[in-house]
């Protein structure tokens, strides 16, 4: 399943043609703030009303780049509710996925840190420029 317009973003890389060896959820947030800063508070995007926002031209292409950056190496399962998809990594953060949120056509990512780290526990929805 590819990403595509109502389709949920199941990995489409094959783990052994990158070095997941060297993918950690730290080495992973420095190389995804490269392209989606992070604040000096620990958030990405820019404040929205109930959660962080980041502006794209096309939100499902942004999201899943994102997603693939920042959960590279970690243990990736289809949630039970069948609405996306998490990676757990070993220490126990999570990042979730879902392609399909109550705001149409805005992707979503969790972020749910469970080590000492610049990032905080924070959703982002990757939303149309107007």
């Amino acid at each position: 399943m590819g990403g595509g317009k109502g389709g949920l973003y199941m990995g489409t890389y094959n783990p052994s043609d990158t070095k997941t060896d060297f993918c950690t959820f730290s080495r992973n947030v420095e190389k995804v703030s490269k392209k989606y800063p992070l604040n000096p508070s620990g958030y990405f995007g820019e404040k929205g009303k109930n959660h962080r926002v980041i502006v794209s031209d096309n939100p499902i292409e942004t999201s899943e780049d994102f997603y693939k950056t920042i959960s590279c190496g970690g243990k990736e399962s289809q949630l039970s509710n069948g609405k996306g998809v998490q990676t757990v990594f070993e220490d126990g953060t999570r990042i979730v996925y879902r392609v399909i949120t109550s705001t149409p056509d805005s992707p979503a990512v969790d972020i749910t840190v469970n080590i000492e780290s610049p990032v905080k526990k924070q959703k982002i929805y990757f939303i149309r420029k107007d």
